[in-house]
């Protein structure tokens, strides 16, 4: 029974940390997030084969290097590419940052 309970005690602790690592700050890597994950993206509405074509892209192109290689991706339109606001960090990383300022001027079109 002390088996049980430990066990149990062990299994939500690292539930619990793990949800909380996944919840830091919600930053979304778009070089490694998943389907799933680009769609879970807090506040932007991105359909499933937006998604889909972000990480296909990605897969045949190589990796994000820049916020404007995003534009690149099938069926992403200005109006997505604003709502994502991507980011580059300082590893060379393209990411969703939720508290980032807006990096990409409006289109002028």
């Amino acid at each position: 029974m002390k088996k049980h309970i430990i066990s149990l005690c062990l299994a939500a602790l690292c539930v619990f940390c793990v949800s909380t690592a996944f919840a830091q700050d919600d930053i979304v890597s778009f070089n490694t997030a998943s389907v799933e994950a680009i769609m879970a993206i807090e506040d932007v509405d991105i359909p499933e084969d937006l998604a889909k074509a972000i990480v296909d892209y990605r897969t045949t192109n190589g990796l994000f290097k820049k916020a404007d290689d995003m534009v690149k991706v099938p069926g992403m339109t200005q109006d997505f590419l604003e709502e994502l606001n991507p980011q580059v960090t300082e590893d060379g990383d393209v990411v969703f940052d939720p508290d980032a300022e807006p990096a990409l001027a409006p289109s002028k079109c």
